[in-house]
């Protein structure tokens, strides 16, 4: 019974020792880890205090620029800046007019065509041997040429060879009239006896009248405005020259920048008659505006101040 309880003894010793083993073990354990959390503590502490001062460091270089601007702003330099500016503006203004002016003086000068300075020599080129010319006259781009012929088909042969030589954009209006000697009442006895008129012998003998326009340019003016509470112009105008009957396209309109600001294509007006709006989307979508020249045009884009981010072309 003693040798029993003997080993009981040695065996709860034993156990004893294990447990004050293991209570050391697991108190050095949390002993590590208690100093490694105070470790990265200090660490937080460290670098939320250097955001700190690196803050406060960075907001009084702040403050002390903006005073420093204050200053400057302040200064006699920089006091009249906002009349001087108010200045500018209004001169710029008063130079955009007279630019406007200016390029509306040039189209009016341009609509003005000068005739062909070798018109009479191609006409000179063009009479039939049995015809010759009374008067021939150059109305803005029209041609009429009044003559006379001994052959009723004569007229017709010269307009053949004036459209040859590329003058007339279309073929012109003919007017053939048989003339008879017995008709002038003008001429009277007197008038032969003193030499003074002559009886024509021949009795068959034609009056013409050729009338037509002539091949030519038609002139395209470009306009550009933007629209808000009061339309103003971006810019003067634009002078486009265009062969009579030919197509022309005026491109990149349905975007437009100038002075910094971006426009988006609203309305179109051609001669004062605005375009219709399936016209206009398709205008819009293309980017271009595209027509035949049949006159001179004047056609007006209007512009609403672009909400889109995409760069148009500068004006």
């Amino acid at each position: 019974m003693a040798k029993a309880n003997g080993i009981n003894k040695k065996l709860l010793a034993k156990k004893d020792m294990n447990f004050f083993a293991e209570f050391t073990a697991n108190a050095a354990k949390q002993a590590r880890l208690l100093g490694y959390g105070i470790v990265v503590g200090v660490l937080v502490v460290v670098v939320v205090l250097a955001f700190i001062i690196a803050f406060v460091i960075r907001n009084s270089i702040k403050k002390n620029e903006i005073n420093a601007l204050k200053e400057l702003l302040e200064s006699p330099d920089y006091a009249s800046l906002e009349h001087d500016a108010d200045v500018l503006k209004a001169e710029l203004t008063e130079m955009e007019n007279n630019y406007y002016a200016l390029t509306q003086m040039r189209r009016d000068v341009d609509l003005i065509d000068a005739a062909p300075t070798d018109l009479p020599d191609i006409m000179a080129k063009c009479i039939p041997n049995d015809s010759f010319i009374s008067t021939y006259a150059v109305t803005s781009a029209e041609l009429t040429i009044t003559g006379h012929t001994f052959t009723y088909y004569s007229p017709v042969d010269m307009v053949n060879m004036l459209n040859a030589s590329d003058v007339f954009t279309a073929r012109p209006i003919i007017t053939i009239k048989r003339e008879d000697p017995d008709d002038d009442e003008d001429i009277t006895v007197e008038d032969l006896a003193a030499g003074k008129a002559t009886i024509n012998a021949i009795n068959n003998y034609y009056q013409f009248e050729i009338s037509g326009t002539l091949v030519s340019n038609v002139h395209i003016s470009v306009t550009r405005y933007a629209e808000g509470e009061d339309v103003i112009t971006l810019g003067g105008i634009d002078t486009v020259d265009v062969r009579a009957g030919n197509t022309y396209s005026i491109e990149g309109v349905d975007k437009y920048k100038y002075a910094g600001t971006n426009y988006e294509l609203s309305r179109i007006f051609v001669n004062g008659s605005e375009v219709d709006a399936a016209s206009l989307a398709k205008v819009i979508e293309t980017g271009t505006y595209t027509d035949v020249g049949r006159g001179n045009y004047d056609i007006k884009f209007y512009y609403a101040v672009a909400t889109a981010a995409e760069e148009p072309a500068e004006g």
